[in-house]
């Protein structure tokens, strides 16, 4: 079968479930989507899994972004997996906190279908 059958693997960590569910939507005819509502529930999934890439909502109620990908990063398996991280918020002040952890890319949430998809398959093409 070789790689015809191998489809890049994303993770969605989010506690919006409509939002996620969208991105999902949008995502699933090219590539696995995982979905998860926590940081705590997405470590549990990369122990016995990997992704090729993370989708990272920036404000998250127990674990922040910062801390996941904090964590992310200091993995054994994890520490190349690239992030992008996704906000609400655009201020300059956010923008360069969000910078601040090096991101592959940050995604303003009410990025529209194309543009998201256009940013996801560059990146992982």
């Amino acid at each position: 079968m070789g790689f015809v059958g191998h489809r890049k693997s994303i993770l969605i960590i989010d506690d919006d479930p409509v939002y996620m569910k969208m991105v999902h939507e949008w995502l699933k005819g090219e590539y696995r989507v995982t979905m998860t509502i926590s940081g705590e529930q997405a470590f549990r999934w990369l122990k016995e899994n990997k992704a090729d890439l993370i989708l990272l909502d920036y404000e998250l109620p127990v674990m922040p972004g910062p801390q996941i990908m904090e964590k992310i990063r200091s993995g054994a398996d994890t520490k190349t997996t690239p992030v992008m991280i996704l906000t609400g918020k655009n201020d300059r002040e956010s923008i360069m906190r969000i910078l601040s952890l090096n991101p592959a890319d940050y995604l303003l949430k009410n990025i529209g279908r194309e543009e998201l998809l256009n940013k996801v398959d560059g990146f992982l093409r």
